[in-house]
C-alpha cells in the first residue's frame, strides 16, 4: 500500500511538471508567432490561472503513468498524451463552444494541441525515468 501512494504522489507530481510544461510550450508556441504561422487563432496569454489550470490538470493525467506500460520513456511520453489531446480536442473546447477539433480556430488546431501535449507527456516521461521510474 505504501509503495503504491509513493507511485500515486509521484505521477501526480510528474504530471505537474508536465503540465507546466504544456502550459509553457503553448503559450511560447503563441508568443513566438508558431500558431499564426499555422494559420491558428491560438495565442494564450500567461498569467497565474492560466499555469494554474494546466498544473493541476497536468498532475490529473500524471495518473496515466500509472498504467503498467513498459515502453521507452519517450514513446511513452508521446502516446500517453494522445489522451488528454482528445479530451482537449474532442470534449473541453466544444464545451467551450467550439466546434470538434477547434477548426474554427484554424485548420492546422489538433496538430498546435497534440504537439503541446506531447510537450508535457514527454517532459513528465522524462522527469519519471530521471526518478528511477
Amino acid at each position: 500500500m505504501r509503495d503504491w501512494l509513493r507511485n500515486l504522489s509521484i505521477c501526480f507530481a510528474v504530471g505537474c511538471f508536465g503540465g507546466l510544461c504544456y502550459a509553457l510550450g503553448l503559450w511560447a508556441m503563441g508568443s513566438y508567432g508558431f500558431t499564426r504561422w499555422l494559420g491558428v487563432d491560438l495565442a494564450p496569454h500567461l498569467s497565474n490561472t492560466y499555469l494554474y489550470q494546466r498544473i493541476v490538470w497536468g498532475g490529473l493525467c500524471g495518473l496515466l503513468f500509472l498504467l503498467p506500460l513498459r515502453n521507452a520513456w519517450l514513446l511513452r511520453g508521446a502516446l500517453l498524451s494522445l489522451l488528454p489531446a482528445g479530451v482537449l480536442l474532442l470534449y473541453l473546447l466544444p464545451q467551450r463552444g467550439y466546434d470538434y477539433g477547434a477548426f474554427a480556430l484554424g485548420a492546422m488546431t489538433p496538430l498546435v494541441i497534440i504537439l503541446a501535449c506531447a510537450i508535457g507527456g514527454i517532459a513528465a516521461s522524462a522527469l519519471l525515468r530521471l526518478q528511477g521510474k
